[in-house]
């Protein structure tokens, strides 16, 4: 059996992560002196009014052991493993995962530099799950994961640059992009670096910009938000009339939440 593994930025909830056939290892995030680790969707309290409250906010990758950990136990039990990891120019967990397959060894593992997160991810892990329980192996649906991951799209928008700034996740592009006068840059996931693509200026802009760049045709249609609930309803409705298809709506979790922002929004598809 081929069991796959991916970390908290996936942001499961625990019913989707059984059905999925989904292990799911957490990173951690630490505010004003306090470690948390970052459970399945849904189940990390009310982790934004604690973000807003915080003073010093950080986050780390699941260390090496977790992983050793976790490869280790499904390997003994039989299983393959396919691991599906945040973007290696996002975290260092690529690399860590990379290691622990190398040290246990067997060919039994494979790890897949995703070069996304959140909606993206969480595509791929639902399109490695249909590979194989379409009877593909191992090896093939790594494969054919690495082929697909420059089909899926993210773009999203924040209300404030200064949380990506100072996480150092910002790629080189744009990085002077200003959010005053009601302005609100737009962001995307380009070769798994985060890098700012256009500006628009208001909340109603802001929704039409994310749904034009859906294209008609576009499958597995994820709109993912961390406080603002209804804004993203209106920008999934507004993409189900588009595209005539259903739209799924997700949250994010704190991880990502830490630096991005909590009024991020944003969409991911496959093209």
């Amino acid at each position: 059996m081929i069991v796959i593994v991916t970390d908290s930025t996936a942001c499961l909830n625990r019913q989707e992560a059984q059905r999925l056939g989904v292990t799911h290892v957490p990173m951690t995030y630490t505010l004003d002196g306090s470690t948390h680790r970052e459970h399945f969707v849904e189940e990390n309290a009310n982790y934004v009014a604690r973000i807003e409250g915080a003073k010093t906010l950080a986050t780390s990758q699941p260390p090496i052991a977790a992983y050793l950990k976790t490869f280790t136990e499904l390997t003994q039990q039989g299983h393959q493993v396919l691991c599906l990891s945040i973007s290696s120019r996002l975290s260092g967990t690529f690399s860590n995962e990379v290691s622990c397959a190398r040290e246990i060894g067997g060919g039994n593992i494979r790890v897949v530099d995703t070069l996304t997160t959140a909606g993206g991810l969480y595509i791929l892990v639902r399109a490695a799950r249909e590979l194989i329980d379409a009877g593909y192996s191992l090896m093939e649906t790594a494969e054919r994961i690495e082929q697909m991951r420059d089909s899926v799209k993210t773009l999203f928008s924040v209300g404030d640059m200064e949380p990506l700034r100072r996480s150092g996740r910002l790629g080189p592009v744009r990085q002077s992009v200003c959010t005053v006068l009601n302005v609100r840059p737009l962001l995307t996931c380009r070769e798994g670096a985060v890098v700012a693509c256009g500006m628009v200026r208001g909340k109603n802009e802001q929704l039409r910009a994310l749904s034009r760049a859906v294209p008609a045709g576009a499958r597995n249609v994820v709109v993912q938000y961390i406080k603002d609930m209804e804004t993203a309803k209106q920008l999934q409705h507004r993409l189900e009339g588009k595209l005539g298809a259903p739209v799924i709506l997700r949250p994010i979790g704190p991880v990502l939440a830490i630096h991005l922002g909590v009024d991020m929004i944003g969409v991911a598809w496959q093209e």
